[in-house]
């Protein structure tokens, strides 16, 4: 028998409770993601907790399909043009997914790379090894590369995140606490390196990375000319 109310008034688990995961989402949407409990959820619900949880298992498990959807809605997708290079069509799949990550905002530590995460990007990431295999790279040079691209865009995103719209990242924050008070000529290049304030969190920083990662994949993997990939590549894991 179904459970329709508890002693406390609040109606129960089931579908006489009226509850669905659409509902108890954007009843968590509306509370603050860092104090959020299932308690507050189904206050906010007007049901006993134990009805949230016949849906969603623990708070965990809810900010990750918050941050799963929050990912999924994020800044749109990407097309990689038939007449796009190598290198730009790493470019947009980069700046793409590197959006969406940061769209996720203060859930982005719950997200998890896995096949939610991938599966709007798999259609890109084929143009993007399409393009590549065009270009000269063997298939493992190819995956290695998606590998690192993936990569750098978890990194860049966290960093970007982690720093407050009027704070300083940490790492000049520490660098500028380890310098000071030493002899000004034992760390002179980090001390002048600290008061030039560039900010190495903002989208700049990010162009470097993809733009380094271009350069030394083009370097590093493809040979002659025509851009033929040759015998004389790297050895992997030597």
């Amino acid at each position: 028998m179904e459970q329709t109310s508890g002693v406390d008034g609040r109606r129960g688990r089931g579908r006489r409770a009226g509850l669905d995961l659409a509902r108890i989402m954007e009843a968590a949407r509306s509370l603050d993601t860092g104090t959020l409990t299932m308690q507050a959820v189904a206050d906010r619900l007007g049901v006993d907790r134990k009805a949230v949880n016949h849906h969603v298992s623990d708070r965990e498990s809810l900010l990750r399909l918050l941050a799963i959807d929050t990912f999924a809605k994020g800044s749109p997708g990407v097309e990689i043009p038939a007449t796009a290079s190598w290198q730009e069509a790493c470019r947009r799949y980069a700046d793409a997914f590197t959006d969406r990550l940061i769209a996720a905002d203060a859930l982005a530590e719950h997200l998890m790379p896995d096949d939610s995460l991938y599966a709007p990007f798999i259609e890109p990431a084929d143009a993007v090894a399409q393009r590549m295999t065009e270009a000269g790279f063997d298939d493992e040079g190819a995956v290695r590369c998606l590998a690192l691209l993936t990569n750098l865009c978890w990194a860049y995103a966290r960093d970007a995140l982690s720093v407050s719209p009027h704070g300083e990242g940490l790492r000049p924050r520490l660098t500028r606490a380890l310098v000071e008070g030493r002899d000004p000529g034992t760390c002179a290049n980090l001390t002048r390196l600290v008061e030039r304030g560039v900010d190495t969190y903002d989208r700049d920083q990010f162009a470097l990375s993809i733009e380094i990662f271009l350069r030394g994949a083009e370097a590093t993997l493809l040979r002659g000319p025509a851009g033929s990939a040759t015998a004389d590549r790297p050895h992997w894991g030597t």
